[in-house]
């Protein structure tokens, strides 16, 4: 590209470089607004996973409960 010569020829370059920096800049928000969305997602995975984890435990001590250890008199 040859150097812009006349005052049109530089009112080009800079219509030309303020429409990428506002795409850039359009583009940047997107990006912004994406990663924001995943964050609140990863909030809700990790809350579902504490909860899942309790339940687990929970469970876990209900199976130990059920299940005693039996005496030799039970059946042995």
């Amino acid at each position: 590209m040859t150097k812009p010569k006349t005052i049109k020829d530089w009112q080009k370059v800079c219509n030309n470089l303020n429409a990428a920096l506002k795409s850039s800049m359009k583009a940047e928000d997107d990006l912004n607004d994406e990663i924001d969305h995943l964050f609140a997602q990863i909030s809700k995975l990790e809350e579902q996973l504490t909860m899942s984890m309790g339940v687990i435990k929970y469970l876990e001590l209900q199976i130990v409960r059920s299940n005693p250890v039996r005496s030799d008199k039970d059946g042995a």
